[in-house]
């Protein structure tokens, strides 16, 4: 299953964005798959429609249309032993990213983003929607 990263939400909600095309594709190409997000991401992009003029009503009904799985002790551990990893080899995320890392790779999430930070997760599967 794809997983929503937070920066493709945000980029195909908002026409202003740059990368909003890139988005609208891939969602055109993949409209027939399930799509997830992490409840960090919810919250990110969440947090983001509180702070401006965004419709908060449309971003919620979107991502309601979405599987988001709760974040439980399990994604805790996964969230631990990645932080771990990726400070030994020497290319640590920030936290929240750390947290979003864990549950993709929890649920074997396939992560669509156009972060590439994500690509130093050992067995996290990403896309890069905006290459």
């Amino acid at each position: 299953m794809n997983c929503l990263e937070s920066s493709f939400i945000i980029d195909f909600l908002d026409p202003q964005k740059e990368h909003h095309e890139e988005a609208v594709k891939w969602m055109e190409d993949h409209r027939d798959q399930p799509l997830a997000t992490t409840t960090i991401c919810a919250f990110e992009v969440l947090r983001g429609a509180a702070r401006t003029d965004q419709d908060k009503e449309h971003v919620e009904d979107f991502l309601k249309a979405l599987r988001i799985p709760g974040f439980e002790f399990e994604s805790a551990v996964k969230a631990a032993e990645i932080d771990a990893e990726l400070h030994s080899q020497g290319s640590p995320l920030s936290a929240r990213d750390t947290l979003i890392a864990s549950q993709a790779r929890r649920f074997d999430y396939t992560l669509v983003t156009r972060d590439d930070d994500f690509e130093d997760v050992p067995g996290l599967r990403i896309v890069l929607y905006n290459e």
